[in-house]
C-alpha cells in the first residue's frame, strides 16, 4: 500500500510540475483580458446597437449576440512565468526533502515530508486559482455568467497567498494521514514555502510585471547602469531570516504582514473597494490567524483583534490617501511602513513572550 501511495504521489507531483508552464500565467492577467470578457463585451455591444443592420441581425439570429472580432488566446500556451514557478517548486521542495533525508531520521518522517511536497504542489496550484476566482466571483458569476471560465487557469490569474495557504494544507493532510506531528511537518515545509514565494516574486520582476510605478521610489540608481532594487532586497532579507528561524507560525505572521505593505505597490487591477488590493486582504488572512495564535497563548485575544482593526483602518486610510490625496506618496508609504512595523513588533514581542513562558514551542 505504501509503494502504491508513493507511486501515485510521485506521478501527481510530476504531472503538476509538467503542467505548470502551460497553466500558470502571471496574476496580472485580470478578468477583463480574458476570452470570456471579450465575448461578454461583444454580446453587450451587439444588444445595445440600435442600427437597422444590427436589428435585422438580431431578428435573423433570434437575438443571439455577435461573436467578438478579437479575443485573447483561449488555449494553454507555454509561459516563462509558469516555467519559473515549476522550477522553484522543484528546487525548494526537493531541497527541503534532501536536507531532511541527509539527517538520517526515521523513515516515517521523510516519507511524510515527501507526501507533503507531493500534495503541496497540486494543492498550491488549486489554491492559487481558487483564491483568485473568489476575488473575481462577481465577474464570473454575474458579469459574464460563465462559472466554467474559472477552470481556464491559463487565462489568469493566480494568488500567491492562496498557493501558500493550500500548500501548507497539504502538509497538514500528509501529517494527519501519516500520524506525524503537524507542527514539525509545517516547520520542515516552511523553507520550501518561503523559497517558492521568493522565486515567484523575483520571477514577476524578471518578466516586467508584479509592481507598479510606485515601486520605482524604492529603486536606488548607482551610476548609469546599476540599479539597487530595495524591494527585492528587503523581501529576500526577510525570507532568509524566516528560513533560518524555520518556524511556520512566526513565518506566516511575518510574511503576511510584510506583504500587506508590498502588495500596495502592485497595480494589476485586482482591487477591492476601489483602492485596496485583493492580495492585501489575503495577506491579512495569513497574518491574523498567526497573531491570534500567539495572543491566545498569552491571553491577549481581544487586544490582538483591536490592534488588527486599528492597523486595517490605518491601511485603508493610507490606501485611500495614496489613491486620491495630493500628499507625497513617499511620505504616505513611510507612514505605511511605520504602521506595519508597529504591528510586526507587537506580534514578535508576543511570540517571544509565549516562547519564553513555555506556552509556545517552535519544534
Amino acid at each position: 500500500m505504501r509503494k502504491f501511495a508513493a507511486a501515485f504521489l510521485a506521478v501527481l507531483l510530476l504531472a503538476t510540475l509538467a503542467a505548470m508552464p502551460f497553466l500558470c500565467a502571471h496574476c496580472s492577467l485580470t478578468p477583463e483580458r480574458t476570452t470570456y470578457y471579450y465575448k461578454q463585451k461583444a454580446r453587450k455591444e451587439a444588444q445595445d446597437d440600435d442600427s437597422p443592420e444590427a436589428q435585422l441581425m438580431r431578428l435573423l439570429l433570434g437575438g443571439a449576440a455577435e461573436e467578438p472580432s478579437e479575443t485573447e488566446a483561449s488555449e494553454p500556451a507555454f509561459s516563462k512565468y509558469g516555467l519559473y514557478l515549476a522550477a522553484a517548486a522543484s528546487m525548494t521542495f526537493g531541497g527541503v526533502f534532501l536536507a531532511k533525508l541527509e539527517k538520517k531520521e526515521e523513515k516515517k518522517d521523510w516519507f511524510t515530508l515527501f507526501a507533503t511536497a507531493a500534495l503541496a504542489v497540486p494543492l498550491g496550484l488549486f489554491g492559487a486559482r481558487f483564491v483568485y476566482c473568489a476575488a473575481s466571483f462577481k465577474f464570473y458569476l454575474l458579469d459574464v455568467q460563465a462559472p466554467e471560465a474559472m477552470l481556464r487557469v491559463w487565462e489568469g490569474g493566480l494568488s500567491l497567498s492562496g498557493a501558500l495557504v493550500f500548500a501548507a494544507l497539504g502538509g497538514v493532510i500528509a501529517a494527519k494521514c501519516r500520524k506525524a506531528g503537524v507542527r514539525q511537518t509545517l516547520n520542515d515545509l516552511t523553507p520550501g514555502l518561503l523559497g517558492f514565494a521568493a522565486v515567484a516574486r523575483f520571477s514577476a520582476r524578471i518578466i516586467g510585471a508584479g509592481y507598479g510605478p510606485e515601486a520605482e521610489m524604492l529603486v536606488v540608481r548607482i551610476g548609469d547602469s546599476w540599479r539597487l532594487d530595495t524591494v527585492a532586497i528587503m523581501f529576500a532579507a526577510g525570507v532568509i531570516l524566516m528560513i533560518l528561524r524555520k518556524d511556520f507560525v512566526r513565518s506566516a505572521f511575518l510574511y503576511g504582514s510584510v506583504m500587506i505593505l508590498l502588495e500596495s505597490l502592485r497595480r494589476d487591477g485586482h482591487m477591492m473597494w476601489g483602492f485596496v488590493h485583493a492580495e492585501q486582504v489575503f495577506a491579512l488572512c495569513v497574518a491574523l490567524p498567526a497573531l491570534l495564535y500567539f495572543a491566545v497563548k498569552i491571553r491577549r485575544f481581544w487586544l490582538a483583534l483591536g490592534a488588527t482593526a486599528l492597523m486595517a483602518g490605518a491601511v485603508i486610510g493610507l490606501e485611500f490617501a495614496l489613491d486620491r490625496s495630493p500628499v507625497s506618496d513617499a511620505l504616505l508609504y513611510g507612514a505605511f511602513a511605520l504602521v506595519m512595523a508597529a504591528y510586526i513588533a507587537l506580534g514578535m514581542v508576543w511570540a517571544k513572550k509565549a516562547e519564553k513562558s513555555g506556552l509556545y514551542k517552535t519544534a
